[in-house]
Order: structure tokens, then sequence, then C-alpha cells
């Protein structure tokens, strides 16, 4: 599949694969708020700047994704549609607004990721300098126990997409402090990881902490997610903090992840 891809899409892929990746799930209600953290973590040295769901759906997808274009214009965007249909629709408007990733939700099924996949495969060949990708966000627990989410991963890459994110839920760690506080989601992430981590990237998300993430590293795995707890073992939002308290929380989890690896 390698061969076939445009030269700046196998660059981004390996890229997430072979060398540590830093995403900040930008999940702000609002456009000026995320421009502010984006801006904060990218000085901070983050590798992708993610257009989370909540700023997508407040503020509208053909609108965030320009903004966000023209402000960073050489930054990686991933938008986190969490598509369960209608795949193609919401893959053009990611791409052609200058999107560079898509992340749809692997619940959708193979039908839904293909549809992604072939919109990506279109603004590949039309825009080849351009990196266009298609990540699967596995939902944790009802994607769950770890053999399930090996066999789903195993699915999408068989339907075409760059990478998998394993992602424990917003809604279900609230509900349950003991799902996030224990090695559920180590354990999944490990065994997606040492299935299929040798031929597609491997997310993972859920409000990591820098602990937990530290573990992560020391096992293989190279692509964290930065949610808004921005690595505290809290579910805290702290987008609210001023820009350089932000960008320092956020380098001090790049400094100790990257180092455990």
């Amino acid at each position: 599949m390698t061969n076939d891809v445009p030269s700046e899409s196998n660059r981004v892929r390996r890229l997430f694969r072979e060398r540590f990746t830093f995403q900040i799930s930008v999940d702000t209600p609002h456009v000026p708020q995320g421009l502010a953290v984006a801006e904060a973590a990218l000085k901070a040295g983050v590798t992708i700047l993610e257009l989370g769901t909540p700023l997508l759906k407040y503020e509208g997808v053909r609108n965030v994704v320009p903004i966000f274009r023209q402000r960073f214009p050489t930054a990686l965007l991933l938008a986190d549609m969490k598509t369960m249909d209608g795949g193609e629709g919401e893959a053009n408007a990611v791409y052609s607004g200058g999107g560079n990733v898509i992340d749809f939700l692997a619940l959708a099924g193979e039908a839904t990721a293909r549809a992604v996949c072939a919109v990506r495969d279109t603004f590949r060949q039309a825009y080849p300098a351009i990196p266009r990708l298609a990540f699967a966000d596995l939902l944790m627990p009802m994607q769950g126990p770890a053999g399930q989410a090996v066999q789903t991963a195993k699915r999408m890459l068989d339907a075409g997409v760059d990478g998998v994110g394993i992602h424990l839920q917003y809604d279900a760690r609230r509900l349950d402090p003991a799902l996030f506080q224990g090695s559920y989601l180590n354990d999944v992430a490990c065994a997606v990881f040492e299935s299929v981590g040798d031929r597609a990237s491997v997310q993972v998300v859920g409000g990591l902490s820098v602990e937990q993430a530290v573990a992560l590293a020391r096992k293989g795995l190279r692509a964290f997610v930065i949610s808004g707890n921005l690595g505290l073992p809290d579910a805290k939002s702290r987008y609210g903090l001023p820009g350089d308290e932000i960008k320092r929380l956020i380098r001090d989890f790049i400094d100790q992840v990257s180092a455990a690896g």
C-alpha cells in the first residue's frame, strides 16, 4: 500500500509510526480560545493540532478548519470528527478546508472507513504535496477488551486507514474513575500496538497523565494525545490558563515522555 502513497503522506505516516509525536486536543467551545491553546502548544513542541469535536460542532467544520489553516499555514491539522456515518461528506469538508487528517469512529464500521479513505485517496492524487491521512478511533471500553480491540484495529487497517487511536471515552472515565486510574488503557493500547504497530501508528488518548504516557513510551508506543488536563493526573481542563503556563505543562509532558523512550 505504501508504494502507492504520495511521498508527503507517506512521510507523515512514517513520522507517526517511527518517532515520538504529540497531539494537542483543542477541545474548546470557541475559536479564539482554541487559537490561543494551539499557539501555546506549537511553541511547546507539539507535532499536530487536533481540532476537537466540541470546537468543530460548536463553530462548524467549514469555519474552523480554514481559520486554523490560515493562522497556522505549516501545521499538521487533524479534525476529530467522531464520524459514525456519511464519511464521504465529512472527509470532503475536512480536506477541502485544509485539514491533513480526519479522525472517525471505528464503531462506524468498514463501510465508513472505506468511504473516508476513498476521499483521502482522491485528495492525495489531486494534491500530492499535501499530506492526507485517515485515522480510526477505537472507543474504550465499548470496543474492548484487548482482544476485541485488536481485531477491530486489524479490520480498520484492512479497510485502508493510516492509523488507529485507542481512546478511553470521556464519559466512561468520568463515570468510573477506577477505569482511568487502573491499567485498562495501558493493557489495551499495548495489545493493539504489539499486533499492528509495525505497520500503522497507534495513538493513545483519554486524559493521559504524564506517568501513564511514560509507561506506554517504555513499552514502545510513540504517538500520544495531550488532553485538557495537560498531563496532570485529574480530569480538570486547563485551557483557561495563561499561554505560558499551558506551554510549560505541555513542554513538561513532551520532555518526560520523550526521555522515557
